[in-house]
Order: C-alpha cells, then structure tokens, then sequence
C-alpha cells in the first residue's frame, strides 16, 4: 500500500462531488501556498532579527514545529469561527421568527382593537334603536290605549243607553246615538 487515497473513477463521480474535490484542491493549494508564505514570512523576520544567525542557525530548523502547529491552531480558529459564525447565524434566524412573531402579535392585538370598537359601536348603536323602537311602541301602546278607552267609554254609552231606554228592536235608533255621541261628549 502506498498510502495514496483510493481513487474514484471519474466516471462515478456526480458534478457536485467532482466541484467538492476540485474545491477541496484548491483549499489545499491554498493552504499549501500560505504555509510556504508564512514559514518564508518566518525566517526573513528570523533573518532580518539576525536571531538565525545568533544561535549559529539553528534556529530556523527548531522554529519549524512552532511554525506549523501555529498554522494549525490558525486552522483549527477559522474552523472555530465557521461554527461561531453558523451559530450566529441560526441566532439571527431565531430573531426574525421571534421579530415575525410580534408582528404578528402586534397586527392580531389591533385587529382585536378594531374588533372592540367595533363591538362598542354596535351596542351603541343597538342602544340607540332599542330607544327608538321602545319609544314607538311607548307611542303606539298610549295610542291604543287611548283607542280602548273610546272603545270602552262607548260600550257604557251603549249599556247606559239600553238599560235607561226600552227593550226591543225599537231600540236601534237609541243604539245608533250611543255609538255616535255628539262632537262635544268625545273624550
């Protein structure tokens, strides 16, 4: 074994696994270009200390490890800050539900206001037909309570008028003058 990864048939690979592999390529190139940048970064600032050349150059082959496990901890907080950054920004998404969710709150409370009014509206305005209607029938009620008391004074017109005259069929004449009393004997 050679220790190379296992290779994939081109042929088997979907276009989204293939642009992964070429991305993962170049995160490598990418990689690969700032470690040798930064180690050249590393001894010309070593060099240009002259701290190289106090230690009889040793230095440069010891700093090396350092060099590269501070790459690694450069990697391992730009992973750090990919899932800070994810968190973020599943917070942000938790805020705009929770901002949706008062909006919500907000316009279903003034649709419930608007609601009460106009509830307030129409009891006012059932109050009002209420003193219309009780008004009217008050009206209408006295009107015919006025209409039977003619009704009933003339029936004892017409009592008085048969028991005082005589009896028979003579007697229409008399009943015609009780249910047509004078203009003045109205009450």
């Amino acid at each position: 074994m050679t220790g190379q990864p296992e290779r994939i048939a081109l042929d088997d690979l979907t276009s989204d696994a293939l642009d992964a592999l070429y991305d993962r390529l170049d995160l490598l190139e990418t990689g690969a270009r700032e470690r040798s940048a930064l180690l050249e970064e590393a001894r010309d600032a070593l060099e240009n200390a002259g701290i190289n050349e106090a230690h009889g150059g040793e230095s440069w082959p010891r700093l090396v490890p350092a060099i590269e496990e501070l790459a690694t901890e450069r990697d391992r907080l730009a992973a750090d800050t990919k899932i800070l950054q994810a968190r973020v920004n599943d917070q942000n998404a938790a805020a705009d539900v929770a901002v949706s969710a008062v909006r919500l709150m907000n316009e279903a409370g003034a649709q419930r206001d608007r609601a009460e009014a106009r509830v307030r509206d129409l009891e006012a305005e059932n109050a009002h037909y209420e003193e219309k209607v009780v008004g009217d029938l008050n009206e209408a009620n006295t009107g015919l309570q006025r209409q039977a008391a003619r009704a009933e004074a003339t029936i004892a017109r017409v009592r008085r008028t048969v028991d005082a005259g005589p009896v028979g069929s003579c007697c229409a004449h008399l009943i015609h003058a009780a249910l047509n009393p004078p203009a003045e004997a109205t009450p």
